[in-house]
C-alpha cells in the first residue's frame, strides 16, 4: 500500500496523491443513460432480436447493451472493455459482476451473418419509430448521403476511394434531415459509386415508412451523386418527393443561358455585392422517362467577376427560391454524419471482417439514436442541439463513488459537479416519459 506521505506533489508539498479512493467511477452520467433506455424498453427488444440457443456468461443481447454504452461514454476500443470490466458503474446498469472481455467481444462480433444485420436494422426502425411518434409525425425529410470510413491494412472490402483519397468503405447513410436520427446505414466496398445499388437501399425504408406513416409526408433529398432515373423512379412509384442536385452538363448550360443573359444585364456592372437570379425549366436526359422539373439558381458573391448556375431537379411544385431554400437546408446532414463519425467513431472500422465491422457500424448506430432521441425529450432546448463530445462531458463523465451496504447500492456522484442541476432535471423528466 502506497502511504499518503510516499507521493507528495512537487508544486505543494502539502498535497500529494494515491490510488485508494474507494470504488469510483468516471461515467456515473450513464446513469440517466440506463434510466432512458429503461423507458425506451430498448432490453426487452435486444433479447428478443439476439436470443441465444446457448446458455452463455455473457449473452448476446448483453454485449451489444454493453457496446451501447462503452460508445456512448466515449470507449470506442473492444480494449477499451478489459480496463472497465469491475467499473462499478458498469457493472451496475448492466446488472454483471464483470463486463465481457475484448476476446469474448471479437467472438460475438465475428460469429454474426446477415440476419444480425437484418436485426440491427429493424432495432433502427424501432428506435426512430419510438423517437418519431406516427400519429404525430407530419414529415419526414429523407437525406442521403455517402461518406468514408477509414481502414487501415488489409480489411476485407476496403478499397481506395478516389473522390476521397483515401482507404476505406464507402457506406450509404440515411438520416432523417428534421432532427438528425439515423434511420438506415449500409457498409458498402470502398470503390463502389455513390448511387451503387440505391434502389436496393431505399426501397424497403419507403415501403416501412408508406406502411407506418401513411398520413406522413415524405421528400427525399440528396446531392448530385445521386442523380439517377433510378432514384426517380423509385420516388414516383411510391409517391414521394424528391429534391436532387444535378450536375452541371452543357444541355443544362444551354437551358440556363437566357437565365445568365439575364443576371448580366440586372447586376453586370455591381460587383460589390452578392446577386442571386432564380430561373426553371422542364429538362430531360436520355435516360429519363419523362421531363422534370429543374430549378436553376444564378449567383455570383461579391468581389467575384462570372455568375455561376447550380440546378436542382425536383416534383415540388413550390417557388423556384423556396426549392433552392429547401435543397440548401441539406448540409445539416454533413453536421449529422461528422457527429456519428467523430463522437460515436463510426468511421472506424477496426476488424479485419467486413461483417464484423458492418455490426459496428450498426451498434454505434443504435448508440447515436439513443442519444440523439434523449437530447430532445430529456434536455433542455438550449442543450438539444450539443453534439455528443459535449454531451459527454458534461453529462456522462461525472466522477461518483458507489456505496455499497446489504441490501442496496447507493451511487454518490461528484459533490462538485457544475452540471447538478442539468442532470437532475434531465432524470425527472426521464422518469415522466412513456414510449409506445
Amino acid at each position: 500500500m502506497t502511504s499518503l506521505q510516499g507521493n507528495p506533489l512537487n508544486f505543494n508539498k502539502n498535497l500529494s496523491f494515491n490510488f485508494e479512493g474507494g470504488n469510483l467511477s468516471s461515467d456515473s452520467g450513464l446513469l440517466l443513460v440506463r434510466s432512458f433506455i429503461e423507458k425506451l424498453g430498448l432490453r426487452p427488444l435486444l433479447e428478443t432480436s439476439f436470443n441465444d440457443s446457448i446458455d452463455r456468461q455473457h449473452s448476446y443481447s448483453s454485449i451489444v447493451e454493453q457496446l451501447i454504452y462503452t460508445t456512448i461514454a466515449g470507449y470506442h476500443c473492444d480494449d477499451d472493455s478489459d480496463s472497465l470490466r469491475y467499473d462499478p458503474v458498469f457493472t451496475g446498469i448492466l446488472g454483471k459482476d464483470a463486463l465481457a472481455s475484448q476476446p469474448t467481444i471479437s467472438r460475438f462480433v465475428n460469429s454474426l451473418d446477415e440476419t444480425a444485420i437484418e436485426a440491427f436494422n429493424r432495432l433502427v426502425e424501432i428506435l426512430f419509430e419510438k423517437g418519431n411518434q406516427p400519429k404525430e409525425t407530419k414529415q419526414i425529410v429523407l437525406d442521403l448521403d455517402s461518406t468514408l470510413f477509414n481502414t487501415f491494412g488489409k480489411q476485407e472490402g476496403s478499397a481506395f476511394n478516389f473522390h476521397y483519397s483515401s482507404n476505406g468503405y464507402h457506406p450509404l447513410m440515411l438520416f432523417n434531415g428534421l432532427n438528425g436520427d439515423l434511420m438506415k446505414v449500409e457498409l458498402r466496398s470502398g470503390s463502389v459509386y455513390t448511387s451503387k445499388n440505391i434502389k436496393d437501399f431505399l426501397e424497403p425504408v419507403l415501403k416501412w415508412l408508406k406502411g407506418k406513416y401513411p398520413n406522413a409526408y415524405l421528400l427525399v433529398r440528396a446531392d448530385s451523386g445521386f442523380a439517377t432515373p433510378e432514384l426517380y423512379n423509385l420516388c414516383q412509384e411510391y409517391d414521394v418527393e424528391f429534391l436532387i442536385r444535378l450536375k452541371a452538363n452543357a444541355t443544362l448550360k444551354k437551358h440556363s443561358q437566357e437565365a445568365v443573359n439575364a443576371f448580366m444585364d440586372t447586376y453586370g456592372s455591381d460587383y460589390t455585392r452578392q446577386h442571386v437570379m432564380y430561373d426553371e425549366f422542364l429538362y430531360q436526359a436520355k435516360s429519363w422517362k419523362a421531363p422534370l422539373r429543374v430549378i436553376c439558381r444564378v449567383e455570383r458573391a461579391a468581389g467575384e467577376l462570372l455568375p455561376r448556375a447550380t440546378f436542382i431537379v425536383t416534383t415540388l411544385a413550390a417557388e423556384a427560391k423556396l426549392v433552392v431554400k429547401a435543397y440548401n437546408k441539406r448540409g445539416n446532414m454533413e453536421n449529422f454524419i461528422k457527429e456519428t463519425k467523430l463522437d460515436f467513431s463510426m468511421r472506424s472500422a477496426s476488424h479485419s471482417s467486413f461483417m464484423a465491422n458492418a455490426v459496428k457500424g450498426l451498434i454505434k448506430a443504435l448508440a447515436y439514436n439513443i442519444i440523439n432521441i434523449m437530447k430532445r425529450v430529456a434536455l433542455p432546448r438550449d442543450r438539444q442541439s450539443c453534439r455528443m463530445l459535449s454531451i459527454r462531458t458534461d453529462l456522462i463523465k461525472i466522477a461518483c463513488r458507489a456505496v455499497t451496504s446489504a441490501r442496496r447500492t447507493v451511487f454518490k456522484l461528484c459533490s462538485s459537479s457544475p452540471f447538478k442541476e442539468l442532470f437532475s432535471q434531465a432524470m425527472r423528466r426521464i422518469e415522466l416519459l412513456q414510449f409506445a
